[in-house]
């Protein structure tokens, strides 16, 4: 039994890479379960067997995607990191990037959090790939604080900042939670700011 992963073993073929884009825009449209093998194709640009033979099951391409999504938002957080002086704009960082998907007239949520809703019970492998997913922001802003000077529990406390953001954004087909977030980020992270001594 081979153990997934949120970062794939191998780099994709273009069949594999248009199939997961594919995938990754239907289920993002119209949910995972209703979506079939042939919509994939059709939207990949392949046959059905150049489908099956680049990802045998939808089950594989549900995994592919979330390791797409994964991929994705570690690139942007390793970018905001390059270009952020100071970890607390490195976090306030993160927040506009949100603001940024949350803005993209596509977005319809986390497809970690969209995965986990529709597939986690009948999945244990979806269910914990979106643990993993949850627990690598979680260890990457409890880095960031400890770079601020800040304790770990206030990572515990900008990562529900964060996924409750993704959540109500794509409730409210609203950039705003970003924007709210951010904003409790700052206050939050303001109780820790060194003040200089009398």
């Amino acid at each position: 039994m081979t153990l997934l992963t949120l970062t794939p073993s191998t780099r994709e073929t273009p069949a594999q890479r248009a199939a997961s884009g594919a995938a990754d825009a239907l289920f993002t449209e119209h949910g995972v379960i209703p979506v079939t093998l042939e919509q994939i194709a059709d939207r990949a640009g392949l046959t059905l067997a150049e489908l099956l033979d680049a990802y045998p099951t939808k089950r594989s391409l549900v995994i592919a995607v979330l390791q797409r999504w994964h991929g994705a938002w570690r690139r942007a957080l390793d970018h905001i990191t390059d270009v952020s002086d100071d970890p607390r704009d490195e976090v306030l960082g993160i927040f506009g990037y949100l603001e940024e998907c949350f803005e993209d007239e596509g977005w319809r949520g986390c497809a970690f959090i969209n995965g986990h809703a529709e597939l986690g019970r009948q999945d244990p492998d979806v269910a914990a790939l979106a643990r993993e997913h949850f627990l690598d922001v979680e260890r990457h802003l409890t880095l960031v604080c400890e770079r601020g000077g800040m304790p770990a529990h206030v990572a515990q406390g900008l990562s529900l900042l964060i996924e409750g953001a993704r959540v109500e954004s794509a409730v409210q087909h609203s950039a705003q939670p970003a924007r709210s977030a951010r904003l409790t980020a700052a206050m939050l992270m303001s109780v820790y700011e060194s003040r200089p001594a009398f």
